[in-house]
């Protein structure tokens, strides 16, 4: 629900075929939130980067087991009952878990986190780290919160899930978070500022023909500065990264009813239903006539 290939890399996610993935809830309409509970079967992720900050936890009486890798191999973590781990975007991941658990995931944008999470020893944006076995924490409570509104049909509107949201955000500052290098740069990277404004464009503008031309000036950089500081910051190019958005929020309106291939290609950019359909398969391994049929 937040992964794309990392820069150079094969990517691979690796399931269980006995085993069929069981979700039990999705909230994917939420504006720069995703929420999904259920039973997993994905034993391995290799080389994939996040696109938005992760928070997952092991909701199964069983203790999870993360092999993630390092730079000197895989290291073992163990995630027992409403623990959870946390991932910050653009890491690139590489992991191995025993498949079978209960669990429930959020994903957030990092504009909105960076928006709504303050901190008064700061100043300068929260950076998160990666980091397991989170417990002791409220953040089991908002997690099963925002199921249980999402279960019910939002009937407490999305300002209700954002203040939800936003008490996530603050938890996960609390337990993953440490203040950013006053250095607002990095060495040829885009400044939070910079950062910012552009994955807000291309949030709000899925179905648009943005390009890196427009991109750059928003941001007041030449365009061949903007493409080498974005994919240093993201870890990939702008046009790739606009494409998984693009490709992400065309598998969710798929799963409408009555979706039509058609229209989704037309309002998620892409030239025309054989492109849509040839990227789409590309990407996810399977046509969007295929996730249409799922849901029906």
């Amino acid at each position: 629900m937040n992964a794309a290939r990392g820069p150079g890399q094969p990517g691979h996610i690796e399931t269980r075929l006995d085993i069929p993935q069981f979700v039990t809830t999705q909230a994917f309409d939420w504006p720069g939130l995703r929420l999904e509970a259920g039973r997993n079967n994905i034993t391995s992720v290799d080389d994939f980067v996040g696109l938005h900050h992760y928070v997952s936890m092991n909701l199964d009486d069983r203790p999870l087991t993360l092999e993630v890798k390092g730079a000197t191999g895989f290291r073992r973590f163990v995630l027992r009952r409403g623990s959870a781990w946390v991932c910050p975007a653009g890491d690139l991941v590489s992991v191995r878990l025993n498949s079978t658990f209960n669990y429930v995931r959020m994903s957030i944008d990092p504009a909105f986190f960076n928006r709504v999470v303050t901190n008064d020893r700061c100043h300068s944006p929260i950076e998160l780290r990666r980091t397991y076995g989170i417990s002791r924490s409220q953040i089991g409570h908002i997690l099963g919160a925002l199921v249980a509104e999402s279960d019910a049909g939002n009937p407490g509107g999305l300002a209700f899930v954002e203040a939800l949201a936003t008490g996530l955000s603050q938890q996960v500052a609390i337990h993953a978070g440490a203040c950013a290098p006053r250095v607002a740069r990095l060495r040829g990277g885009l400044s939070t500022v910079a950062k910012r404004r552009a994955l807000e464009m291309m949030y709000a503008q899925l179905d648009a023909s943005l390009t890196v031309d427009v991109l750059a000036k928003e941001v007041g950089l030449s365009p061949a500065h903007f493409a080498r500081a974005f994919r240093e910051t993201l870890g990939q190019a702008p046009h790739r990264y606009l494409l998984t958005l693009r490709l992400e929020h065309a598998r969710r309106l798929l799963e409408a009813p009555n979706a039509a291939l058609s229209d989704i290609a037309q309002r998620t950019g892409f030239a025309d239903q054989a492109h849509f359909t040839r990227l789409f398969k590309r990407e996810f391994g399977v046509t969007p006539g295929t996730v249409v049929r799922s849901h029906r």
